[in-house]
C-alpha cells in the first residue's frame, strides 16, 4: 500500500500515533509507529529492540481481534527505519479527552452507556485469552456515533489456558499505577484477567468524576495505598445510577477471586437499559 503520513494525533504505550492516508483511495487511518533500532558495531540498542518486540507482539494480538468495541487492525509495514501498525481511525478521541474537555464528569446515562460497551469489548478480549493490562479512559476511543473502542494493546499478554487464574508467567508490574490492581504489586503470586476488572472500575470512576482514580494522590502515595490492599475512594456525591455503586464495589473487590468476570458483568443490573441516543456525528463535548 502506498500511503502518506500526516500529523501526530497521540501516543501509545510504545510508539507515536499519526494520521495516515491511503494515496490510492483516500482512506484515512491511524498509524502507530516506532523506529527500528540501528545496529552499531554489531550491537542493537536493547531498549529500542524491546519496543519493537512489543509492537510485534501487539500486531500478533490485534490480528486475532474483530469486535465493534475493539479498535480494528488493518495491517502493518516494516522498513529499514520504521515499524508501522495500521489501525482504524477513531476521530472522536479518547474518553479521557472527552472528560478533560468538559472539565467534569460525564452525564451518568452516558457513563452507563459507555461502560456497557467497554464491558462487551473486554469480555470479547478475555474470551480470546488476552489480558489488556493498561485499561484506562485514555485507552478507550469513541467515534462520532458514540461507539467505544478499546485501544493500545502494547503491554497486553496472551494467557490461553485460564484467563482469570493467577498465572505464573504474568508477574511483572505492568500498567499505569493509578489503575493498577493490588495483585499486580504482589508479583510473586502472578495475576490474571481480573486485573482488567479492577481497571474497568477505575475507568467508570474516571467517567463519573472527570478525574483519574486516586486524585490528587501522588504516584508514590498511590503505590503504597494499593500495596496495602486499598481501593480508590468513592466521593459521597458520586454521579452514578444507584446500581452503579454495587458495580464499582464488585470491580474493587480486593481479592481477585471475588471479582466478577467481564462476562458476568454483562448481566449486572447497572448495565441494563443502558442505551443513549447520540446526535449523529456530535460527541457530548464542545
Amino acid at each position: 500500500m502506498q500511503w502518506s503520513k500526516g500529523r501526530l494525533i497521540g501516543k501509545g504505550t510504545y510508539g507515536k500515533v499519526y494520521l495516515g492516508l491511503n494515496v490510492a483511495n483516500g482512506e484515512v487511518f491511524a498509524v502507530k509507529q516506532v523506529e527500528v533500532p540501528e545496529s552499531k558495531d554489531g550491537h542493537q540498542d536493547p531498549r529500542q529492540k524491546q519496543v519493537v518486540d512489543a509492537m510485534k507482539s501487539e500486531i500478533d494480538t490485534l490480528r486475532d481481534l474483530n469486535h465493534p468495541n475493539v479498535v480494528s487492525y488493518l495491517g502493518y509495514e516494516q522498513t529499514e527505519k520504521y515499524l508501522s501498525i495500521f489501525l482504524e481511525y477513531v476521530p472522536g478521541g479518547s474518553i479521557g479527552e472527552c472528560y478533560r474537555k468538559l472539565g467534569r464528569g460525564l452525564d451518568k446515562n452516558l457513563t452507563r452507556h459507555f461502560t456497557k460497551q467497554i464491558v462487551d469489548g473486554l469480555a470479547y478480549v478475555h474470551s480470546k485469552g488476552i489480558l489488556h493490562r493498561d485499561l484506562k479512559a485514555d485507552n478507550i476511543l469513541v467515534d462520532l456515533d458514540g461507539i467505544c473502542k478499546i485501544f493500545d494493546f502494547g503491554i497486553s499478554k496472551r494467557e490461553n489456558d485460564n484467563i482469570y487464574g493467577a498465572n505464573e508467567t504474568a508477574t511483572t508490574m505492568q500498567g499505569s499505577v493509578f489503575w493498577m490492581a493490588p495483585e499486580v504489586l504482589v508479583t510473586s503470586e502472578g495475576y490474571g484477567g481480573k486485573v482488567d476488572i479492577w481497571s474497568l472500575g477505575c475507568v467508570v470512576l474516571e467517567m463519573c468524576t472527570g478525574e483519574r482514580p486516586w486524585h490528587p494522590k501522588s504516584t508514590l502515595d498511590t503505590l503504597l495505598l494499593v500495596k496495602t490492599r486499598q481501593a480508590p475512594p468513592l466521593p459521597e456525591d458520586l454521579n452514578i445510577h444507584p446500581e452503579g455503586h454495587d458495580f464499582l464495589h464488585q470491580c474493587f473487590q480486593i481479592e481477585s477471586s471475588a471479582r466478577p468476570t467481564a462476562e458476568d458483568l454483562k448481566t449486572h443490573p447497572y448495565l441494563q437499559n443502558a442505551d443513549w441516543q447520540f446526535q449523529k456525528g456530535v460527541l457530548p463535548v464542545s
